[in-house]
């Protein structure tokens, strides 16, 4: 393996490729252009070696796409395939790309023998919203004989994550690599175009909106001038700043932008006022690409709003990328860039992913960006991604990033979030329509399922923090025996709490138990509701209180005689009582806060009939098999009759 490459390896990735090479699992963590795509080539070669099956997960098709076209020009047709939503080819190949939710899928349903390796492209995204809970899902059940190897951007906690991947599938070996082989130059670029390092004087706002401050009133207006002023003005334009990069040789550049119709705006203004990126003699070649992406899939209109506009600025150097960009065209963007042909693209920040995009310089439009909550600032860790595009391995002495300022807080935002650390992954594991239905038909208990999801990674943080919160309730005690004196000839305060909270839980059932009486759950069941373990009935509650009732009886504190001394004692410091109730109220969160989710989502879908008892109906399967962010409203929609006769 080694004598294919023509430069030596770096001390990370040789004791990634020792470890390998072993069969261990590694998870090996280094910044963008580092070199981390050579530890899964040996993977891959090491798999075709022993005449084993490997497969390669990336979380976007894009990427998918990419390293299969890689590895087919690497290995040949015959030994690679490809499996996403759209499209399946060879897929018994020893080599298999596939997205990350197609490999969920296949270790929930088929639980594959014959995978001897997955390698885990983008493996922080273990930490994204809408598709950590898949990577989550397939370390818990993937095989312990499959060997993992995962490759992550730059993380600060990923020790953490292999001690909970060692919990939970088996041994795997953390490597952290810091170094960028290319370093980085970070500039701030002003409204108007102009650039500045970041250790340049603050600029001074513009005369219009200095702030002068005569009075309170004063400063109060010209505060709301100064900001007016910024909010009138834009980051700055494409039309400002890519002259600029042109005259400064930072061409090829990525231009990142938090929204599609933002590339499109971006695209479009430059087209309206910029000559062309694309030297005269080279305009054939890229006449040629689009006459045969247009002949290879016929499917594609080339007058459609956002083809045409995409056609149009490849004719004059210039891409676009994002999600709505029908894959084959946006293949076509990658490869002209690859070439040289295309000298800046507009693209929203997935690509910033393992896409082979190799840029001089990156822009990144601002450093805020739009949420489901609203407006945020980008993380370190988001920024670095993107920043990390830039500078050319072997090429580049340099990689250069600049960063648009688009407010006036903009520019101390931006230096307040590179002066910080590298943030730790935290779980965003939910449980979600398709999970629940994935989860109880293949484990049918309760118990079986509650399992399998407090063996998620979200669980084991949840664990941490209960641990420091144990720590805070135990110096609370502490403080509060010293405080009040109080004493005990037979327990210690910590068991005289675990007591209490284990009476408040029972007195917590005791009432659910009443609310499950006449007029609740047990007289609302619709006739011929079929009963299962997961029903929430009269009786397999009445049950369960009984059982808590009678281990709370066999506590010794229940029939201690200094147990009313002890308590009334406790009262007498509410300030440290209200906050050692606050420290177990968070225990108790934290500990089954997964397990209730799983229910209340489980009952949704038995009260829209996609689960009979145990059994997943017609719609509860077609559930199972989405990834959406609500399956069951899809599941819905396909199953009510509407689509009837629109084909």
């Amino acid at each position: 393996f080694r004598d294919r490459y023509a430069f030596p390896f770096d001390p990370f990735q040789e004791e990634a490729i020792s470890l390998i090479a072993e069969d261990s699992s590694v998870i090996v963590s280094a910044p963008t252009g580092a070199g981390k795509t050579l530890i899964a080539e040996f993977a891959i070669y090491r798999a075709l070696a022993h005449q084993q099956r490997i497969a390669y997960t990336t979380p976007i098709k894009a990427l998918s796409n990419q390293k299969y076209a890689d590895f087919v020009r690497q290995y040949g047709g015959d030994l690679v395939g490809i499996l996403t939503g759209d499209v399946k080819v060879n897929p018994g190949a020893p080599v298999l790309v596939m997205t990350t939710e197609i490999l969920r899928n296949i270790l929930f349903k088929e639980r594959p023998q014959d995978i001897a390796t997955a390698v885990l492209d983008e493996c922080h995204y273990l930490g994204d919203q809408g598709r950590g809970t898949v990577w989550e899902e397939i370390i818990i059940n993937a095989p312990q004989t499959i060997q993992l190897v995962g490759l992550s951007a730059t993380v600060s906690n990923l020790t953490e994550i292999a001690t909970w991947i060692g919990e939970v599938h088996r041994p795997i070996h953390p490597i952290l690599h810091s170094v960028r082989p290319v370093p980085l130059t970070y500039l701030l670029c002003h409204p108007d175009g102009e650039f500045a390092a970041l250790d340049a004087p603050r600029r001074p706002p513009p005369a219009a909106a200095r702030v002068r401050f005569h009075s309170r009133e004063a400063r109060g207006r010209d505060r709301d001038s100064f900001r007016q002023h910024w909010e009138r003005r834009r980051p700055a334009s494409p039309t400002q700043v890519i002259p600029r990069l042109r005259e400064r040789r930072w061409l090829p550049a990525i231009y990142f932008i938090f929204s599609r119709a933002g590339c499109e705006r971006a695209l479009s203004r430059y087209l309206d006022d910029e000559d062309s990126l694309l030297p005269a003699e080279r305009r054939a070649e890229v006449e040629e690409a689009i006459a045969n992406i247009l002949r290879d899939y016929p499917s594609i209109v080339a007058e459609t709003e956002v083809n045409a506009l995409l056609f149009a600025g490849l004719r004059r150097g210039a891409g676009m990328h994002h999600a709505g960009i029908l894959p084959a065209l946006k293949r076509l963007t990658e490869i002209l860039f690859e070439r040289g042909l295309v000298r800046v693209v507009f693209a929203t920040e997935t690509m910033s992913l393992g896409i082979h995009m190799p840029a001089k310089a990156v822009v990144i439009q601002g450093v805020r960006k739009r949420s489901d909550a609203g407006f945020r600032r980008l993380s370190l860790n988001e920024l670095t991604q993107m920043a990390g595009r830039a500078g050319r391995r072997g090429i580049d002495p340099t990689g250069t990033c600049l960063i648009g300022l688009d407010g006036p807080e903009a520019e101390d935002d931006v230096r307040q979030l590179l002066a910080g650390e590298p943030e730790p992954i935290q779980s965003q594991f939910r449980v979600g329509y398709s999970s629940a239905a994935l989860l109880v038909d293949l484990y049918r208990e309760p118990a079986a399922v509650r399992r399998v999801i407090e063996s998620s990674f979200g669980q084991f943080q949840n664990r941490l923090r209960m641990e420091r919160v144990e720590a805070e309730r135990a110096e609370l005690l502490t403080n509060l025996g010293k405080a009040e004196g109080i004493e005990s000839p037979c327990c210690t305060l910590v068991d005289l709490l675990h007591y209490r909270e284990q009476r408040t839980a029972v007195e917590a059932e005791r009432e659910r138990v009443r609310r499950l009486g006449p007029g609740g759950r047990a007289k609302g069941r619709r006739r011929g509701e079929v009963d299962s373990p997961w029903s929430e009935d009269l009786h397999t509650a009445r049950q369960r209180l009984e059982a808590m009732s009678l281990a709370l009886s066999q506590v010794p504190c229940h029939r201690c005689p200094n147990r009313g001394n002890q308590e009334r004692q406790l009262k007498r410091s509410d300030r440290v009582r209200q906050a050692l109730e606050d420290r177990g109220r968070t225990l108790r969160e934290l500990k089954d806060s997964y397990w209730e989710q799983c229910l209340r989502v489980v009952e949704v879908l038995r009260h829209f009939d996609c689960l009979e008892g145990a059994t997943l109906t017609p719609m509860g399967r077609l559930i199972s098999s989405l990834r959406h962010d609500n399956g069951l409203l899809v599941a819905r929609v396909a199953f009510s009759g509407l689509f009837t006769g629109l084909a």
